[in-house]
């Protein structure tokens, strides 16, 4: 990465944890794609007073070259027995699919269409018929 991996953590408890999860799921997503230009990710806990555990928010922002931004937001919401690491692990399939993608789409592995395909059948038929 170009710009060091920024993570803030709010109101987390056992941080350290939490801070070695993400800096693993951050190495396999470079693995995926290794010109990322940089990550941003913020962990925060709420705790819920109906019950005794808490709720999280994640969000991860991923930019890669040329103009591409990757925002990835996963929220424990009312499923508050969810851990979380296991929150960070969606979030970050997330991101690694989006990247993927991506990735794909430079080397062309993706079909690209032309903008004849992507016209409506009819419109294709009225147009061969014209010339």
């Amino acid at each position: 990465m170009e710009v060091p991996l920024e993570v803030v953590l709010k109101n987390v408890e056992q941080k350290a944890e939490v801070e070695a999860v993400i800096y693993e799921k951050v190495d396999k997503l470079e693995q995926v794609c290794n010109h990322i230009i940089s990550c941003r990710i913020f962990v925060e806990q709420n705790p819920t007073h109906q019950h005794k555990s808490c709720s999280y928010h994640i969000r991860l922002d991923v930019r890669m070259p040329p103009h591409h931004e990757i925002v990835v937001k996963r929220d424990s919401g009312r499923n508050v027995h969810d851990t979380l690491p296991a929150v960070l692990r969606e979030a970050f399939i997330a991101a690694r699919r989006q990247v993927e993608e991506i990735v794909d789409r430079q080397k062309k592995h993706v079909k690209a269409h032309t903008k004849e395909k992507m016209m409506p059948a009819k419109l294709r038929k009225q147009l061969k018929l014209e010339e």
